[in-house]
């Protein structure tokens, strides 16, 4: 039986390059103040609810974005927009799940998100 990290690693794999994943676990912006927050998010987020059945890759990945973005988190809005990416997500379907938003979350809010989705589409 595979344990929770490991779980939550090749679950992981599927939103990020093996590169960035391996940096993910490796690095931690946090590792004096709270150096176990990285293998709680590998084996709760990844580990236990990413790799759930029910949904297929991109439509998690699009959920997730649109809760980073109703939650104003830039920092992770930027990464979620780009493992949507590589989950399989276009383009088009980011920016039109963000405009979706704007009756519930507001104008400025979307149009933040949407220029951290600019700023991600062009890297």
């Amino acid at each position: 039986m595979t344990n929770r990290f490991d779980r939550g690693l090749e679950t992981l794999k599927q939103y990020v390059t093996e590169e960035e994943a391996a940096k993910l676990v490796d690095y931690d912006a946090l590792a004096i103040t709270a150096p176990d927050l990285r293998k709680m998010i590998v084996e709760f987020a990844y580990g236990d609810i990413y790799s759930r059945e029910g949904l297929d890759v991109k439509s998690r990945a699009l959920v997730v974005i649109t809760s980073v973005v109703t939650q104003g988190a830039a920092p992770q809005t930027k990464t979620h927009i780009k493992r949507g990416l590589h989950a399989g997500l276009s383009q088009r379907e980011i920016v039109e799940a963000l405009l979706q938003l704007i009756p519930y979350i507001g104008f400025p809010r979307v149009q933040n998100a949407l220029l951290i989705a600019q700023e991600v589409f062009g890297e």
